[in-house]
This record gives structure tokens, sequence and C-alpha cells, in this order.
């Protein structure tokens, strides 16, 4: 069987979410010896790198050359279906081309556009509902990432539950888990910081309600005379971001506030393994991977009870709060600086929860449903 794999979000420098799983992916497809029995096309706009570009002989790239910023996906992969189609394509991003193969498998990851479409702006949430009913009505499968996501597909799409099939996704162990503080210290050391610190990690912008961390940060500290704890705020700016830089100046702890941009992989382990928790506000998530991430390096997680977050994270294993709720955000901080054993309960159930979040899994379990018919 030829399989094809939409790889061009996979193969961008700067991955976020969805780039990130649909990498992981593709790497540990590649491991597994059932795939060898097939054939694979990785199709991408730009040179594959970052190790997409290597792999085992039965895997092949197909560079589709598309000058254009926008609609390589919809108007330069179709036309590649149109000329050479695999046997089955799957596309691990929200978008369908306009001609695709019959067996077409897709990802959706969550429907927060749907749920919360005043978060985003217009043009995106009538772009992903164009996009999500269109998968609905053509894909022969779709996946998603939670149990939630799934219900939330059926609600609010009337989707046939019976071609909907949940793969959750996967920690890379081999780059999340607890290291030396003194290792760390190289990291953090670049960015003048020093615990204690509460942890940030995600896209600055206002559908992931940093706004709220802001003010419950501002309740923490103002019960606290002279606390020395800082905020690190890892991510990129997104939308709404000056409303961000407008809390942050109204707080009263700017000077308290760090954002740190865009970091590798390796620098969020060194801040995961050194922060006094990592709090999570989102308002809406179909999976939750920071969290998890989190926890494989032995940091306590202050979770928001929001969407999947829940049924992933494990409601014994982190402290909670409803998304829009500073108040509790600044409790939960409190609880943790001050109770040690509850900081060690934490990231011993952590470290042991995150464990069964393996990419290999999100890889057999996805190799069966592109292979099966």
């Amino acid at each position: 069987m030829l399989i094809g794999i939409e790889a061009s979000r996979a193969n961008r420098p700067h991955k976020t979410g969805v780039e990130w799983y649909a990498y992981h992916l593709i790497q540990h497809l590649k491991r597994l010896p059932e795939a060898a029995a097939h054939s694979w096309l990785l199709y991408g706009n730009t040179p594959l790198t970052h190790g997409l570009e290597k792999g085992p002989s039965h895997w092949h790239e197909r560079r589709l050359a598309w000058p254009p910023k926008y609609l390589w996906t919809q108007l330069r992969l179709s036309l590649e279906m149109f000329r050479r189609s695999p046997d089955v394509l799957f596309v691990p991003a929200h978008v369908l081309p306009r001609i695709i193969p019959k067996r077409t498998v897709v990802t959706i990851h969550d429907i927060g556009f749907h749920r919360f479409p005043q978060l985003y702006k217009p043009r995106q949430v009538a772009i992903h509902e164009v996009t999500t009913r269109d998968i609905v009505k053509r894909a022969s499968r779709i996946l998603t990432v939670s149990a939630f996501s799934k219900q939330e597909l059926i609600e609010g799409y009337a989707a046939d539950p019976d071609k909907i099939f949940v793969t959750h996704l996967g920690v890379d162990h081999d780059r999340f888990y607890p290291i030396e503080q003194e290792e760390a210290r190289t990291y953090l050391g670049r960015w003048q910081i020093e615990a204690p610190f509460f942890l940030y990690i995600g896209r600055l912008e206002r559908k992931k309600n940093v706004t709220t961390l802001i003010e419950a940060f501002h309740q923490f500290k103002s019960s606290r005379s002279g606390d020395e704890t800082q905020l690190v705020l890892v991510g990129i700016p997104g939308g709404g971001y000056e409303e961000i830089e407008r809390a942050i100046e109204r707080s009263g702890f700017a000077d308290s506030i760090h954002i740190l941009g865009y970091a590798t992989e390796n620098e969020k382990r060194a801040l995961l393994s050194s922060a006094t928790a990592l709090v999570h506000p989102a308002w809406y998530e179909g999976f939750g991977i920071t969290p998890l991430e989190a926890m494989a390096c032995g940091c306590p997680v202050i979770c928001s009870r929001a969407g999947s977050l829940p049924e992933v994270e494990g409601i014994e294993n982190a402290l909670w709060f409803q998304p829009g709720d500073a108040e509790a955000i600044a409790r939960n901080m409190d609880h943790v600086i001050k109770d040690t054993l509850l900081g060690i309960h934490l990231r011993e159930r952590g470290l042991a929860w995150a464990k069964q979040y393996r990419w290999e899994k999100t890889a057999e379990e996805t190799l069966r449903l592109l292979t099966e018919w």
C-alpha cells in the first residue's frame, strides 16, 4: 500500500502543538517494523529538514513547489492527488485538499473556534468552520486526540461517531525528563532567572487566557510582602498579545514577570525541571500536551478545569481551577509555595502518570487506522 502524508506542518522550523504532533508521529511511524510492509510519501512545500529527510528506504520525499504563500494544501496538493494519488492520504492538520483519494484520514485536534469564537479572529472562525464541515463530510476517517474532542465533533457537527477514532498524543520522553539544577542553570542563566518561579508555556494570545494568569500572579504577590517569586511566560505572540502587555503593565509587578519568547525543547526541559509549578490557564483544550510534558519533568501542575484537561492530565495529578477564576489560581500558587509535601506529591503523581503517554503508542494506533480497511 502507498501511503501519503501531508508533512508541511511537521517541517516548520518553529513548531507548536499541531506541528510537533505531525513531526513526532512521522518519526515514530518510520520506526515501526510493521510500517515496512508499505511505501510512504512525505509531501512538503520546502525541502524536508530536522530528520524528516532521513528514514528507511521505503520512505520518500515528494517536494511540491508552490511560490504563493497560501493555499498549498488546497491547490498544489490537490493537483498532486489528481496526477498521482496514493492509496491512502493522511493529513495530520485541520484542512483537506480539494481533491482527495477514496481513503483519506485527517486529524482534528479540537473545535475551540466553534465553542469560543470570541477568542479568535472572525476570519479564522470562518475558515475553520468551512474546513471542519468539509472534513466531516468527505474524510473516510477522522482522528482526534481525546474522548472529549470526539464528543465535541459529534455534538458540534453531527459527525458520524463510527468514523471518529481517538489516538492520544504522546510525550517525547527522550526530551522531557527531570534534570539536575546545575544543568538547568546553564539555560536559566542566559535569561537571568532564579527560582522560585511559576511557568507558563504556550502562545501568548487571548485564547490561552494569559491575562487571567497575570491577574492571579498580582493577587499572589500582593498577599506576600517581600516575596521574590517570579512569573515566566514562554511562547510567541498571538492574537490579543497587546492585551497581555497591558495586563503586565497594570499588574504592579512587571519587574517580576519575564517574557522569554520561543524556547527550544531543551530550554523548556530546563525551565520545567526548575519551576515551582507550571500554570496552564487555557479556556479550552482538545488535549493539553504541555502539562504532561511538565509532569514528565517532575514539575507540579496547576491546571484549568477546561475541555479535555481533567481527562488527559488525571484529576488526582494536579491542582485545579475554573479558567476565569484568578483568585483560585492565586490560592493554588500559594499552596504549592507553602506546602513542600504537596509539591513532592504532585511531582511523584505526575511522573508516574506521564509515562503512559508515548509517541510509539500513538504511531501504532495510527498505523492501524491507515492500513486496516
